[in-house]
């Protein structure tokens, strides 16, 4: 533990805070419009995880697993705490959406052995759909805690508990058949926030803004319990909410004085793209003193680009952050410190593909990279050969290996998979020091760690090593049909000649009718001539096709094997093509109120999506028509405020055709069997954000 940090856990954090005459911390949750919903002050959020405590004390064993599905809520926090204040095991997870990520939910609920699950934000009654279809979840002794948090009869005292014990478990992005909880201790979390502390700044005059999801470890951590550790109000949001109006997270900057902040690279990029000249007029964001660029690749142009934007409404360069972490490691690995400007590298592309790190000459290509920031306090590093495991040479590229007080115990039940990750020495040095292997590739150049790919996505042909995200950032800006970031390169093994490389590429969503021919020429000449490599196959699927991890980082693997199978939504292939044109029929509609609420939703999706009337036929599937998981989050808004009416945000997924939601909203009867839905961005993305659609590592 750092000096001057307090011990013991987040729960007696919340304690004492509760407990101090000149405590400042609040959380404040923000509704769909940016209205304040909910505000609760230490002693509130105390006395509620006290008597959800009670109820947790009476139903389980002390270190027994409790799952956490709530929607985004205060009545989250109170429950995560309530675990740490009983000395349980907190279980953060997604809810699905309506039946979307159950598996994953039966599976995290059968891994961890959880018995008990507490609820709330409206999950309770979806929680008896899935205990009807899943005898996992049904022998689980559900709990809304909106019916025991207020009473102060149940309240249980503090339970004292060892600090090396078992805080939560943080499931990672990954297999919905076999998820890994990582084990974090109260000492890991405690370690960690105090660092992150130190580094950026925190202090009980700080504020938080966030939006990001409370089950992903970085909303969690430092969206949530960093606020609590150091003492500062924390104002939140639902991923829905900055997803369908990105402006409020920085409305909200700019209302509350906020001064720290945290997203994933895309979300600085759809701020410059959605947030109007008229709605920028109005922000101040000449409080921020960090906006940590985490939780997926860092794009050098995004982040000028936002500088760019925002720069007249007080955005400083220097309080962007790009950091490094990943769930074994509790969060942070690395950070930026506030007050410095991000550092870029240009490096020599060809050399870098060899594995080596070379400044760019003159006339080599270069390749730009983000530095992520130093080290964290007591952060051990290693850059190793990763079939060694031996230390790489200062200017050679290596797997990153990390080690130090932050380091989790391990996965969750699983000792071979923790002795094979938490366990490795460095190969022929008397380094004591026990490394976690990321399987992240990356080098130390200037003291800034600067990660390249991952391991398992590397493309090696004719010896040389190829990184899928440079093929698919030369690739996307080749066309303007192309959406950036929503690309995924992959190697194919064993194929004759040797092995080959695969685009699979996502169009913008006006331009899904484009001719491919000049698109594929395009794609072609650009990854040639920038990167010397023949791609064999170039793949063009719809918006939002394809797959993520929860973290927002592409599933190159995943994409690989859902190409094969033919499950990707593909609009056309290098030399063959294929439109996918599903109708479906359905009952007629009534006349009158019905027919003027479908010439409405037609006009609005044919604006949206950029398409004539004639081709927004009723009964086709929204997600036929390009419709992306963030479009159907504000056409919810958008019908909703239409008709004078709150919809769920899940409204397009429930109903996805016109006909459905016309149906629907009139009482007229239900229509025929419908089109496929909106395709789901992948994994848990889609809940994630939406469209982030977010445990991974942030880089």
């Amino acid at each position: 533990m750092m000096a001057g940090s307090p011990a013991g856990t987040i729960a007696a954090r919340l304690n004492a805070l509760a407990e101090a005459a000149d405590c400042r911390w609040s959380i404040t949750f923000l509704d769909s419009h940016g209205a304040v919903f909910e505000r609760a002050g230490a002693g509130e959020l105390a006395a509620r995880a006290a008597a959800i405590a009670g109820f947790l004390e009476r139903e389980s064993a002390p270190g027994a697993p409790v799952l956490l599905v709530f929607q985004p809520s205060v009545d989250f926090l109170a429950a995560f705490l309530a675990c740490q204040w009983s000395g349980r095991l907190a279980v953060p997870i997604n809810p699905p959406r309506r039946h979307r990520l159950i598996q994953r939910l039966q599976a995290v609920a059968a891994d961890s052995g959880a018995a008990v699950a507490l609820t709330g934000g409206g999950v309770a009654e979806q929680s008896a759909l899935w205990q009807a279809d899943s005898a996992e979840l049904a022998a689980i002794r559900w709990q809304d805690v909106s019916d025991i948090a207020t009473d102060p009869a149940h309240a249980t005292p503090l339970r004292e508990v060892d600090p090396a014990a078992t805080c939560f478990i943080q499931y990672t992005s990954g297999s919905t058949a076999l998820p890994k909880g990582v084990e974090v201790s109260h000492a890991n979390l405690m370690a960690d926030m105090a660092r992150m502390e130190a580094v950026w700044g925190l202090s009980p005059s700080s504020t938080m803004v966030t939006w990001l999801p409370a089950f992903h470890d970085l909303g969690l951590i430092f969206g949530l319990l960093q606020t609590l550790y150091s003492g500062c109000p924390v104002v939140q949001m639902a991923p829905n909410s900055f997803l369908q109006r990105p402006v409020l997270w920085l409305e909200a900057i700019s209302r509350f004085g906020g001064t720290h902040t945290a997203a994933p690279n895309f979300a600085y990029d759809l701020c410059t793209r959605r947030i109007l000249p008229e709605q920028r007029a109005g922000l101040d964001l000449s409080s921020l003193v960090m906006a940590m660029n985490a939780a997926e690749p860092i794009d050098p142009q995004v982040m000028e680009n936002f500088v760019e934007t925002f720069g007249p409404r007080g955005f400083r360069r220097e309080a962007f952050a790009p950091a490094y972490g990943l769930a074994e490691s509790t969060l942070a690995v690395t950070a930026s410190p506030i007050g410095t400007q991000p550092k870029l590298f240009t490096l020599d592309a060809a050399a870098l593909e060899a594995g080596r790190i070379a400044p760019a000459g003159g006339s080599a290509r270069q390749a730009v990279i983000a530095g992520c920031g130093a080290p964290l306090a007591d952060v051990a590093f290693a850059i190793v050969d990763p079939e060694t495991g031996r230390r790489q040479p200062p200017d050679r590229v290596g797997e990153i290996w990390v080690g130090g007080p932050t380091i989790a115990r391990g996965y969750w039940r699983r000792p071979e998979e923790t002795v094979a990750t938490f366990g490795v020495r460095v190969a022929g040095e008397d380094d004591p020091t026990f490394y976690l292997r990321t399987g992240d590739l990356g080098a130390m150049i200037d003291g800034e760690l600067c990660v390249t790919g991952r391991i398992k996505d590397l493309i090696i042909l004719s010896g040389a090593n190829h990184y899928p995200q440079d093929i698919e950032r030369v690739a996307q800006a080749a066309h303007t049909a192309l959406r950036a970031g929503s690309g995924a390169a992959f190697g194919l093994m064993g194929e004759p000649g040797g092995e080959q490389i695969v685009l699979v590429q996502e169009v913008e969503r006006t331009q899904r009718r484009i001719d491919p021919a000049p698109v594929f020429a395009a794609i072609s000449v650009a990854v040639w001539q920038t990167l010397e490599l023949q791609l064999a196959r170039i793949v063009l699927v719809e918006p939002g096709a394809v797959l993520r991890t929860s973290s927002g980082k592409i599933q190159r693997a995943a994409n690989r094997m859902a190409w094969r199978a033919g499950e990707l939504p593909v609009i056309a292939e290098w030399h063959t093509a294929r439109q996918e044109a599903r109708r479906t029929s359905a009952a007629a509609l009534p006349a009158g109120e019905a027919l003027a609420l479908d010439t409405w939703l037609r006009g609005w999706l044919a604006a949206r999506l950029g398409l004539p009337l004639s081709q927004v036929p009723a009964d086709r599937g929204l997600g036929e028509l390009g419709l992306t998981s963030i479009d159907a989050v504000d056409l919810a808004g958008a019908v909703g405020a239409h008709i004078g009416r709150d919809l769920a945000q899940s409204f397009a997924f429930d109903h996805p055709t016109i006909r459905a939601m016309v149906a629907h909203l009139t009482g007229s009867s239900p229509p025929a069997p419908v089109a496929p839905a909106i395709p789901a961005a992948g994994g848990d993305l889609e809940e994630l954000l939406s469209m982030i659609e977010e445990s991974g590592r942030h880089d």
